[in-house]
């Protein structure tokens, strides 16, 4: 099986992370798309974050689409990082082949991720596109890393899917609505 990983504290989860798995979903040829509920991004901080169950909820809630699976395998391996989750989920599903995948947003702090270049050297990563300035995305640390492959998947094509490359799928619609917007309009 091939499988998208969309890892994320979803507070709240929104149209943006189901139509960054749609778009996964036919581009690169998935089975399935993941989304990971992590107990908590190392990044960021944990005051008010909903529980894991109660945003697992909000997840289902939204997710109609039988491949996309809401699941707390953070919770259940006990790890917080993704350098930590990823060799526990090849472990666990050796026969599956995953590719992590997140919103071109990330690329700007990606650096940032604990051990980011040994997660490469584990699995494949594909970035969507998100309503970020192309140019800005292309000055951003990841994808100036000349040791790491970078490929534009075009439509359809279905690329084999190889550790330590980043593919970049920019020519779908994008669509502006993030997490942090949403919980300020709440208030």
């Amino acid at each position: 099986m091939r499988v998208g990983l969309l890892g994320g504290s979803f507070n709240p989860p929104h149209e943006g992370h189901l139509h960054i798995s749609e778009v996964a979903l036919k581009s690169l040829g998935l089975d399935a798309v993941w989304w990971l509920v992590t107990p908590g991004n190392p990044l960021k901080s944990k005051a008010g974050l909903p529980s894991v169950s109660e945003r697992m909820k909000y997840c289902r809630s939204l997710v109609h689409d039988r491949r996309i699976i809401v699941c707390d395998l953070e919770s259940k391996f006990g790890t917080a990082r993704t350098i930590d989750t990823v060799p526990r989920l090849i472990e666990s599903f050796p026969y599956t082949d995953f590719v992590w995948l997140a919103g071109t947003e990330i690329a700007h702090e990606f650096h940032r991720w604990y051990k980011w270049r040994d997660l490469i050297r584990l699995l494949p990563f594909a970035f969507i596109g998100r309503p970020t300035v192309d140019r800005v995305v292309r000055n951003t640390v990841i994808h100036n890393s000349r040791d790491l492959n970078h490929h534009y998947p075009r439509f359809g094509s279905q690329p084999k899917l190889v550790k330590g490359h980043i593919y970049w799928i920019l020519s779908e619609s994008r669509i502006a609505q993030s997490s942090t917007n949403l919980r300020s309009q709440r208030g």
